[in-house]
């Protein structure tokens, strides 16, 4: 079994309907400015010719720790938290994955901004978040399509800094992920460069099963799963 697994989608694979990037905006209402805007931006971005890139690593799970929130991958110990690592009860691999959509949403948003286009700002950063969540969708797809050859299923994905996994294990994750092609840093604060960037873990075993999120039991908001989920604001 083959350990790295890379994967590159051009943007107008990736970026997301006219119709779901409004919804995720709440714009409602076809003559509206900000709807023009978006419409051309989805166009600019579709014919750019950038890329999205994403890759997964696979490792044999060494141990699984629920009460102490641990998981053992490749000699190393993840943090994932009690709620996170629960989810892996089961799993006898994991996929460590790391995806970004690329520099041009974060370079486009700080223009904007910059020249006080807060509006044309946000649905940039909108934009860029659907796409790199539209990229890993593929990966993951990909992923479950393999795994299913051998007999096994996943799970969700998860990420640091959401369902309560410290994003200081960040620093755990790349170093477990290594060399890849994706380009994505890491500052020192454990954030992603670029920013739509995700990364986090995948279990999966001959009985894992991918569930709804648990929304309604989590108070981030700000969480893209929560907000496509439930349409929160």
């Amino acid at each position: 079994m083959d350990r790295l697994h890379a994967y590159t989608y051009r943007l107008s694979e990736v970026l997301p309907s006219v119709e779901s990037a409004a919804e995720y905006i709440h714009l409602d209402d076809p003559s509206h400015p900000a709807w023009t805007f978006m419409t051309a931006k989805l166009h600019e971005l579709s014919v750019s010719g950038l890329e999205a890139t994403g890759c997964y690593v696979l490792f044999p799970v060494e141990g699984l720790n629920i009460r102490e929130g641990n998981i053992r991958l490749g000699g190393r110990v993840l943090h994932l938290n009690r709620k996170v690592s629960g989810y892996m009860h089961g799993s006898t691999l994991a996929a460590l994955f790391l995806c970004t959509a690329g520099s041009v949403f974060s370079t486009q948003y700080r223009e904007y901004n910059n020249h006080g286009d807060y509006l044309e700002g946000y649905i940039t950063d909108a934009l860029g978040s659907l796409t790199v969540e539209n990229a890993m969708d593929k990966i993951q797809s990909r992923l479950a399509d393999d795994m299913l050859a051998d007999g096994l299923h996943i799970s969700n994905r998860y990420s640091p800094g959401y369902c309560n996994w410290p994003l200081r294990e960040q620093k755990t994750l790349f170093e477990l992920v290594g060399n890849n092609p994706t380009g994505i840093t890491l500052s020192d604060s454990c954030l992603m460069y670029p920013t739509k960037s995700v990364s986090g873990i995948i279990g999966i075993g001959p009985r894992m099963r991918r569930l709804e999120y648990g929304c309604p039991a989590c108070d981030n908001k700000g969480c893209v799963y929560r907000r496509i989920v439930q349409g929160d604001k």
